[in-house]
């Protein structure tokens, strides 16, 4: 079994919330009450119209919240469906942006990743968040959680930060050329690849571009790097993963197959 995990996170929360009132019409409270409450239903909503020609529409479900983070998990069948799934979470954060967050200074950022649960990771029932007449509460723990979350410090806003292993997936896709991956940069991510620069690579809709404003351009070399360059190649980005695996083969005696859908 393998699962996706997705996080949206807001940007300039920490300072908002020091800055603005937490109670009243526009205050902090307010905010992050309506976000919480209405992105999963967006979400959802803009996954009907995705899938829509589609037998089945696929379920993503909320896994936790986590400060002023919004997990998400789903099980997608496909590399294909995968790709829909993630253009999908995309458009959502574009538009409530659009929609509550244009006179307000917070954006949103989002990471991707996959983790297969077949030997390196785990999912535990919490008895006590569970109910007779409900699909059991799971927890999730393992190394590709781990990646995940260390990876979230790369995501920007209008674009997804991915994991190498869901790249890799994506490569496989009929409907690849509907996205746009780039690598932006290396960077150590802690615990993770025993202490080797790990790829960050974003991605955007390939019919939407990258949304960023100006002061972040100004403000993030990676931004600057990735106006300036083209899409990564299919070659380049599976010269990265073979490069991923090669190391910890070599230098580890490990061996790190491709994660399966379904």
């Amino acid at each position: 079994m393998s699962r996706l995990f997705l996080s949206v996170d807001m940007v300039g929360s920490t300072q908002f919330k020091a800055t603005r009132n937490a109670k009243g019409p526009g205050g902090w409270m307010e905010i992050f009450r309506t976000f919480f409450t209405n992105f999963p239903l967006m979400l959802v909503g803009q996954m009907g119209f995705e899938f829509l020609d589609e037998d089945e529409t696929p379920v993503v479900d909320v896994w936790k919240a986590m400060g002023d983070e919004a997990i998400f998990t789903a099980q997608p069948s496909s590399a294909e469906e995968l790709t829909g799934i993630l253009r999908v979470l995309l458009r959502t954060m574009r538009l409530y942006e659009a929609n509550h967050f244009e006179t307000l200074p917070l954006r949103l950022k989002g990471t991707a990743w996959l983790a297969d649960f077949v030997e390196n990771n785990i999912a535990l029932e919490i008895p006590e968040l569970s109910s007779d007449d409900a699909a059991p509460h799971l927890d999730f723990i393992g190394p590709d959680l781990d990646l995940g979350f260390r990876l979230s410090k790369y995501a920007r806003p209008a674009s997804l930060v991915l994991s190498l292993d869901l790249v890799e997936t994506l490569l496989e896709a009929d409907n690849l050329s509907t996205v746009a991956m780039y690598l932006v940069g290396r960077e150590e991510l802690k615990g993770v690849m025993f202490g080797r620069p790990y790829p960050i690579v974003w991605m955007h809709d390939a019919e939407e571009g990258f949304d960023f404003l100006p002061w972040e351009r100004e403000s993030c070399p990676y931004i600057a790097a990735a106006l300036d360059a083209r899409p990564a190649s299919v070659e380049e980005l599976r010269r990265q993963i073979d490069d991923m695996r090669l190391y910890l083969r070599k230098m580890h005696g490990l061996e790190r197959p491709p994660i399966k859908l379904g």
